[in-house]
Formats: C-alpha cells, structure tokens, sequence
C-alpha cells in the first residue's frame, strides 16, 4: 500500500515521463527510417535546384490512375515522375528562349485534349464548344486550385511544344549529309568469305579472371553505372484446400442434389422436404441460393465446353454430374436441354431508345411506350422485306440521330456474344436467317434483321451449383504455425535446406531495384521490395509476408550499392566479350594463308558469297549484323583480301569480287530532307536525355511508394 501511495503522489511525472520516452521511441523510428524532417516528407525528388512537391505529385498519380484502368501504382508514379523530370529540365530552356504562349493557345490546346472524350461530343461526333465551355466553367468553379494547376499544366506544355519546333526548324540536311545517306543505301559491294565461329573454341579452353573483368569495367566506367540493387530468395506457403477441404466441399455438394427430408423450416414451422437440385421446380431460385456462382440462362456450345465439362455431353436431360472440379471451383452440373443453334450471326439492327434507357442522349424525351409504339410502326413498315428494311436502315441512318442504325456484323454465341444485352442475343439465337422482328433490351426497341447464319451446332443448357475450393480456417490456421516455424528455422538455418525439407521450392530473385514492383511467379508484391531495401536491413535477414496467394518467407542475401558495378555484378556482360575477344586471337593465330579455299580447308569451314551488300543495313545472310566486316569491305579493292576480322559471331577474312557504286546525282536534296526529318524527330528525346545527364536529380520515390 505504501508503494501505491508513493505512485500516487509523483503520478504526474509518471506520466511526464512515460509520454517522453514515447515521444523518443517514435522519432527513433522515424530517424531511423530516414523521414523525420519535414522536408523530406514534402519533396518527392529534386531536379537540379528544382523541389518536386510530393502533394501535388501525388495528386497527378492519383489523376493517372483514375484516367487508365489497370495501371498499378508503380507504373503511374513512373510515369508522372518521367514527365515532372522532364518538365524540370525543360524549364530552364525554355526560359532562357523567352517562350511565350497566349490564352488562345493554350485554349485550343485544352480542346484538342479533350476532344477525343464522348461527353464533350455533340450528337454527330463532332467536339463542341458549348460542352467544354459548361465544363470549363464547371470545374473553374467546384476546385479553382485543381482547375489552375490543369491550365499551368497545359500552358506548360505548350512552350515546350514551342521549344521544339524551334529546336526542329534549325535542324538541316546539307548536301554531305544527302549524299552520304545516298550512297550508304545503294553503294553495294559483292566478297566472298570464310566465317571461323567462336564457337568452334569451347567455353572452357578460354579463362576469364576477375582482374580481366575488372580491367574492363576499368576502361568502361560509363557502361557499368549501377543502381543499388538487391538479391533475395523465398519460399511460398499456398493457402490452398487441403484432401480434407476438398472432401468436405464434395460432401456439401453431394447433399444438394437430392435435398433433405424432415428438415424444420422456421418460417413455418413445421418438418418439410427440402428439394435438391433434381427435383426443385425453380432452378435459378435453387442455383442462386446454393452456389457461388450465378445461375446462367444462356446455352453453351458443346464444342466450347472445358476440359473438365466434357463428360457432361453424355450426360442425358434432366440427370446431374458431379461433383468434378473445374479451375477455382467444385461443381455440380443438371443438363437442363440441349438444342441445336447457330453459333454465328450476322445482323444489323434499328435501335429505338426512350428517356433513361442505356446511353441514351439527353436529347431523347420519348417514353418507354411510345419507343415500343415507334418500333412497332418501323416493323409493320418494314415487314419481312429486305429492301424495305434496307431503305428504312438507310433513312435512319442518315436522317434521324435519335435513332441508331448499325450494323453489327457476326455475333458469335461462342465469341462475343455475351458483350450484347441479353434480350437482343435471344432474338438472335431464337430465330431464323431472314427474320425481321422486334426485341427489346436495356438500350431501347431494337428492331433486328437476322441476315446470315453459319456455323450450327448442338448447344446445351446446364444448372451448375459451384463452390469455391478454398482452404478451411483450420487449414489456413495450421499453414500459419508452419510458416511460423518455417521463419524461425530459416533465421539460423540453411534456407535451401529448409525448403525441401518443408516441400516447397526456393525461387531466387536477381538485382531487384528500389522501384521494382513484381517478382517471379508472383507478380506484384511492393512490401517485399520495400522490405528488401530498407536501410535497417543486412544480408541474411529473413521476414514473412502475407499474399493473396498465401504466405510468403524471404530472405535477403545480396546488396549492391549504386556506383560502379563490381565484378560479379559485371560477369554476364563482359566475360562474353572478353571470352570472344581471347578466341578471336586464338583463331587469328591459327590462320598462316591468305587464300580462302586454304583457310576454310585448314579451319573446315566453307568459303561463302555475299552479294550487293550495303553499310545502310550490314547484315549477311545467315550469319547476322556484321558491320566490321561489311565497312572493311568497302575499304578494299577489287580483287583484295583482307586480314582476319573479328566480327560479331567469329573471325573472318573476306576477298572483295565486285564494287557497284551508285550513279552520282545531280542532287540529294531528297535524301537531305530525309537525314533532316529523322534528326528533328530524335532531336527532341536526344535533347531531353542530354538534359537529364547534364543534371543532378535526387530521386526519393522509392520512400513513399
């Protein structure tokens, strides 16, 4: 009690001291992690002198996201982040050129961005003014900030727009640069050849020291700049249904076809027998009810069934299959009918829509019945004629934009069917070719004509109750405490080891980068990248994910500093070249004639011809690109043969047979003009690249995403 007391009367230095030891745990964390100061967490990057503000950068990574489905995140922060760069660099240049755009520039460079959206296009296609003008307006005043940055944004783009067509207009092609481009094309020379392949000298008579590698990287610096990277390995742990899921699921579903007898409704309250899936008089009712799937109306080509659905086409009406296995999903399949259809359909269509119907125009004011009214008049029109179905077709296509006339070409039942609305494919497939009738759907009346049909064949209507395969809680419970022990092991152990002991497989990830986002055989995984390359991390540590998939275990065991490459980063690239550089030297000092048919016969090779061969495109049939060989033929004379050459796929030595220059023009403009057009279309990304090199960029996205 006396303790208490104590406790008691100093509580309010308890708590002083309490809140400050976690007050310092948190900015430990923080400075550890290398994001306490508020700097950093606002600026995403620098581009020179230039802060890249995280906020806003966040904003346009959010904007590209919602404007492109399908994108991760990885790849929109990519993407913003190249064009802020980019911008950067630019800014400078386009100062110093003393652009400047007007409001009517940057207007008409808004519009023909957004040209190409529908809800700024009139009912003709056509972009209009008033809708972009009501959305202008719209936007200036719900987010001004937002709608500001989109005008500095656009008037931005249009200086460099600017900027580049100034950098093109002092691009030229003088008369040097035509004539060479000339003649590199149509001067042609004819050799014959010997062609002694490096591969004629086995891998392991040639050795590659690391001081040879290293000596490379030496004289090559530029070429092996490196980003940090690293080296993992995991293993996957799949959360999957174990043999006694799978039984358990099979037993649920096995229940389901007979039903139950004496089961107690509690609505009711009395003892009935439930139907199962034999005997109950509303399938979809019953399907809906019982199985993860929904119930399916629409036949299915017997030809198109999967693999594990096969059996079902000897399966008579009314009679039920399973339970089988089909991908994700343990099934149980009632033949309901089977009919003969035509899988293909060519139609064309006049559609009728009312106020409200799917993608119905603002300007369409008619109601559902007087749309089913118009429509009926259309058909009484129209009949079973196919010219006067045609001349209606034609009017309306012309004449009336409320009303749609398209031709829709081949639906198939098999294919793209499944993209129309339901109440048009039933038309389709429950009629004749030549029929000319009604249907109605989401979109409004559409009056169809059925103009060709192919490919019949017999189709069958299936009830299918399906359950998802997946692992129980007790399973996945017990995968846990197995990765668990897995993690632990793998911290003091030998990871290799562990994973055949553990039955599953070690996957090693090679020179990930701070940015990578996807690994092998997983696909998109970001926290084990982040994980990877905090900078709390060393060699030999190891952690457990969570996946979609199950539970994932790695281990780091490799890091690799920006800066220069080392030798075992470098190997794959340069021991090909040291090695074909070293049998090139054995081979050249193997050759003692300077006669072809002496040299193939001592090397046995067989001495080849190049014909009409230019320096434009260096390549020799059969053997590849070969510019050192095809410019030192254009060195030589006729009649000439040259020393030993080391090519890209061996040595060679070459006889020049024949020499075909191409006539002298009176000029090249037209080839100048060429040479000109490319260098202007290249000059703008070469100028960007050069800016880039020429500038200090710090890059922190790797931090926040």
């Amino acid at each position: 009690m006396a303790i208490l007391g104590k406790i008691r009367s100093q509580g309010l230095i308890l708590i002083i001291i309490i809140a400050l030891a976690l007050f310092a745990f948190i900015i430990g964390d923080l400075i550890r992690q290398g994001s306490f100061t508020s700097e950093d967490q606002n600026v995403i990057g620098y581009v020179g002198d230039t802060e890249l503000d995280r906020q806003q950068f966040t904003r346009q990574v959010e904007a590209t996201m919602n404007q492109r489905s399908g994108m991760s995140t990885i790849q929109a922060v990519n993407g913003v982040w190249d064009q802020q760069v980019r911008d950067a660099v630019l800014k400078q240049q386009v100062e110093d050129a003393g652009i400047q755009v007007t409001d009517e520039e940057v207007s008409n460079y808004m519009k023909a961005a957004y040209a190409r959206f529908p809800q700024f296009q009139d009912e003709n296609g056509q972009f209009s003014d008033a809708l972009f003008a009501q959305y202008v307006n719209q936007a200036a005043t719900q987010n001004p900030g937002g709608w500001a940055q989109d005008l500095a944004s656009a008037e931005n783009q249009v200086r460099q727009q600017k900027l580049f067509t100034l950098l093109k207009s002092g691009v030229i092609g003088t008369r040097t640069d035509g004539e060479f481009a000339y003649r590199l094309e149509n001067d042609k020379r004819d050799f014959q050849y010997v062609n002694i392949p490096y591969s004629t000298i086995s891998d392991s008579a040639v050795e590659i020291t690391k001081s040879d590698i290293k000596d490379y990287i030496k004289k090559h610096e530029k070429q092996f700049q490196a980003d940090a990277q690293r080296d993992i390995e995991y293993v996957l742990f799949e959360d999957k249904a174990s043999t006694e899921d799978i039984a358990a699921i099979n037993k649920e579903l096995n229940a389901l076809i007979n039903g139950k007898e004496n089961q107690y409704n509690e609505q009711t309250k009395k003892t009935e027998t439930v139907a199962g899936l034999r005997d109950t008089k509303n399938v979809e009712l019953f399907i809906n009810a019982n199985s993860d799937l929904p119930y399916s109306n629409r036949y299915t080509m017997v030809s198109s069934l999967t693999p594990a659905q096969r059996e079902l086409n000897n399966v008579s009406v009314g009679e039920i299959y399973g339970p089988f296995n089909d991908g994700e999903y343990a099934k149980i399949s009632k033949v309901e009918d089977r009919k003969t259809i035509n899988d293909s359909i060519k139609n064309r269509h006049i559609l009728v829509p009312f106020a409200g119907a799917s993608r119905a125009g603002s300007d369409v004011t008619r109601d559902k019945a007087a749309a089913k009214k118009m429509a009926d008049s259309i058909l009484a029109t129209i009949g079973q004629s196919k010219d006067n179905y045609d001349e209606k077709y034609e009017y309306y296509q012309e004449n009336e934009p409320q009303i749609l006339a398209q031709d829709l070409g081949w639906v198939v039942y098999s294919g793209n069917a499944a993209q129309f609305a339901p109440g048009y494919t039933k038309f389709l497939y429950d009629n004749n070719e030549g029929t000319v009738g009604v249907a109605e759907s989401s979109f409004g009346y559409h009056i169809i004509r059925i103009d060709e049909t192919a490919g019949a064949g017999e189709a069958i209507k299936l009830a299918t109750v399906a359950k998802k395969v997946n692992a129980s809680k007790a399973t996945s419970k017990s995968l846990y405490t197995k990765t668990q022990k897995f993690q632990q092991a793998a911290e003091k152990g030998n990871f290799e080891e562990l994973a055949k002991e553990y039955e599953v497989t070690a996957t090693p990830v090679r020179n990930l980068k701070s940015l990578d986002e996807s690994l092998p055989a997983l696909g998109r995984n970001r926290d084990i990248v982040k994980w990877s390359f905090n900078n709390e991390r060393e060699v030999g540590d190891v952690e457990r994910f969570e996946t979609p998939r199950g539970y994932v275990v790695a281990r780091l065991t490799r890091i690799g500093e920006e800066g220069l490459m080392s030798v075992e980063e470098a190997s794959p690239t340069v021991t090909p070249i040291l090695r074909n550089k070293k049998k090139a030297e054995m081979i050249m000092a193997k050759i003692k004639s300077t006669d072809l048919n002496t040299i193939a016969t001592n090397q046995k090779q067989q001495v080849s011809t190049a014909n009409a061969v230019n320096r434009k495109s260096p390549v020799l049939a059969g053997v590849g690109q070969e510019p050192k060989v095809v410019g030192t033929a254009f060195g030589l004379k006729e009649g000439q043969t040259s020393g030993p050459i080391a090519g890209e796929k061996g040595v060679f030595i070459i006889k020049l047979t024949g020499i075909d220059n191409a006539p002298d023009l009176d000029n090249y403009t037209s080839d100048a003009r060429t040479v000109a057009q490319r260098t202007a279309n290249q000059s703008t990304s070469a100028l960007v690249e050069a800016l880039k090199k020429a500038t200090d960029i710090e890059d922190k996205r790797a931090v926040f995403y």
